[in-house]
C-alpha cells in the first residue's frame, strides 16, 4: 500500500507561544527524526544581549530556550548557535563591507545562513528578517519575524520527506504568501533564495 501525500503542509503551530506549542512543535520534530534540544539556562541570552547591545525579541527567546540546542542537517540547518551571532558590520561577509554602509550594516543582527551562504538577519530595531545576497547584490526583507522564519522551515521538512509536494512554484510561492504574509516582503526573492 502507497503513503499518501499530504495535499497542504502541516502547520503544527501557527505562533511561537501559544498553547501547546512546545508540545505540538517537539512532537512534529520528533515525527521526522529531528532529536529536539533545549537549551539550558538564560545566562546565555544576557551574554548575547550584552555583547550585541541588542534585546534578542521575546518569541526567539522562546523558541531557542526550548529547540535552541537542535543540530539537523534537515530542519534549521544553518542557523547559529546563539553565542555566534553577530553584528553584521562585524561579519565574515566581504561582499557586504563592498557593497553596504557600516551605518547600515550596524541595525542588523547574523542569527543564520542561506543555502548559498548569505547571511540572514534580524533587524535590530523591528526584529524582522532580512537576507543580504552576494549574487544579485541585494538586502530584502524576506520574513515579518522569526516565527515565519520557523514557520517556513516546518514547511521545508514536509518538502524534503516528500510529504507534501506542490504542483509548480507558482503554488508553492502562493502558499507561502498566505502561510507567511506582511508588509514590503520580497517574495519572489525569497522563493529565489530560500
Amino acid at each position: 500500500m502507497s503513503e499518501l501525500i499530504n495535499r497542504d503542509p502541516i502547520v503544527p503551530i501557527r505562533k511561537i507561544g501559544e498553547a501547546n506549542w512546545i508540545e505540538n512543535l517537539t512532537s512534529f520534530l520528533e515525527e521526522h527524526d529531528v532529536e529536539v534540544i533545549s537549551l539550558k539556562g538564560e545566562e546565555i541570552f544576557q551574554k548575547t544581549e550584552q555583547y550585541l547591545d541588542w534585546i534578542i525579541p521575546s518569541q526567539t527567546k522562546e523558541y531557542f530556550l526550548n529547540f535552541g540546542g537542535i543540530e539537523s542537517s534537515d530542519f534549521m540547518y544553518n542557523l547559529k548557535n546563539i553565542d555566534e551571532w553577530e553584528v553584521l558590520t562585524n561579519s565574515v561577509w566581504e561582499f557586504v563591507s563592498l557593497h553596504f554602509q557600516q551605518e547600515e550594516t550596524d541595525k542588523y543582527i547574523v542569527f543564520s545562513e542561506s543555502p548559498s551562504n548569505d547571511p540572514i538577519c534580524f533587524k535590530r530595531d523591528t526584529g524582522e528578517v532580512y537576507l543580504f545576497s552576494h549574487d544579485p547584490i541585494k538586502r530584502a526583507k524576506v520574513y515579518k519575524d522569526f516565527n515565519d522564519y520557523l514557520l517556513n522551515e516546518i514547511v521545508e521538512i514536509q518538502k524534503l520527506y516528500e510529504e507534501v509536494i506542490f504542483d509548480s512554484s507558482k503554488e508553492e510561492i502562493e502558499y507561502k504568501e498566505f502561510l507567511l504574509d506582511g508588509e514590503d516582503i520580497d517574495f519572489d526573492f525569497r522563493y529565489l533564495k530560500l
